[in-house]
């Protein structure tokens, strides 16, 4: 499977402007050229993978609005699966996995999940395992290419268990700070630089309102 990481930052790798904060309002700062590119991307995915916390803030339904019919298969792990029902992954149509743990395990809540057509999976003791993870996505559902718009805490987790082939970077022109912000990678980081993921650049693209980079996996 081939995982990229896909997502909007500041120069100084901020994700909102502050600690619980939503990301969008740092999408006001693009053209709709520039979000068109974004679910053009989701189009040509078959998998997209965002965190607990921005369903929390966010709230988002992770579609393409801009081609009918081509909307991956979202993937929202939660740990302890504290998933408001009514959250918008949940309440349309579209094809959502929810993933928790055996910490995790509510049967009435999956339950609950399921009745709205929804699915469940249970990967990992105490975290999500995303290798199994992974895996279970290609051999059960078909998924070959996975977009994961994380927040700090699940980009952590995708880089440490060593799944990340791909970054996308959209970069703003902007400083926001703050040191309990989050950030594209956050979790417990690495003391050592012989632990840290290497990547090289393979695409470094001025636009009107951001740069373009991209980076791949060093193998």
């Amino acid at each position: 499977m081939k995982t990229t990481i896909f997502s909007q930052i500041s120069i100084d790798g901020k994700l909102t402007m502050g600690a619980g904060n939503s990301s969008k309002e740092l999408f006001s700062l693009f053209s709709s050229q520039d979000i068109e590119f974004i679910h053009l991307f989701r189009g040509n995915v078959q998998g997209i993978m965002v965190g607990k916390n921005t369903i929390l803030t966010d709230n988002p339904f992770l579609t393409n609005r801009y081609e009918a019919n081509k909307n991956p298969i979202r993937i929202i792990p939660t740990t302890t699966l504290d998933i408001p029902l009514d959250s918008n992954v949940l309440s349309d149509q579209g094809k959502t996995i929810i993933v928790t743990t055996e910490k995790g395990r509510d049967e009435e809540k999956m339950r609950l999940i399921r009745e709205k057509g929804k699915e469940c999976l249970i990967c990992g003791e105490d975290t999500v395992d995303f290798v199994e993870l992974e895996r279970q996505l290609e051999e059960d559902y078909g998924i070959t290419s996975l977009m994961v718009e994380g927040g700090g805490f699940l980009n952590w987790h995708i880089f440490n268990q060593d799944i990340v082939d791909e970054i996308i970077l959209m970069q703003l022109p902007i400083i926001i700070g703050g040191s309990s912000n989050i950030t594209l990678v956050d979790g417990d980081g690495y003391q050592e630089l012989c632990f840290a993921k290497k990547f090289k650049v393979v695409e470094v693209q001025p636009k009107d309102n951001y740069t373009l980079m991209r980076y791949k996996k060093v193998i």
